[in-house]
C-alpha cells in the first residue's frame, strides 16, 4: 500500500475541517517545493556560514539606522520567496 491509499485511509477518519487543514498543508509544500532553489546540504551549509560570518563582522559598527535597514531588507527578501501566502 502506497503512501497515497494510507494518507487516504487516515483523513476519511478525520473531522472536514481537518481534512481541510491537511489540504492547506498538502497546497503550501506543493507551492513551495516548486518555488524554492532546490540546493546542497553543502552548499547551504555554505551559504548559512557566509551570512553568519558577515553578520559578525558588521554587528560591532552597526547602529539603529542600519539595523533597521537590514530588518528591512530582510523582510523584503522573505516576503519575496511567496512562503506565506493567503490560503
Amino acid at each position: 500500500m502506497g503512501y497515497a491509499e494510507l494518507i487516504q485511509q487516515r483523513l476519511q477518519t478525520l473531522p472536514q475541517e481537518k481534512q481541510a487543514e491537511i489540504y492547506d498543508f498538502v497546497e503550501f509544500i506543493a507551492t513551495r517545493s516548486q518555488t524554492i532553489e532546490i540546493v546542497s546540504e553543502d552548499q547551504h551549509k555554505k551559504q548559512v556560514l557566509a551570512a553568519l560570518a558577515a553578520a559578525r563582522s558588521a554587528w560591532p559598527v552597526m547602529d539603529q539606522q542600519n539595523v533597521d535597514h537590514l530588518a528591512t531588507k530582510m523582510r523584503t527578501e522573505w516576503d519575496s520567496r511567496g512562503w506565506e501566502s493567503g490560503h
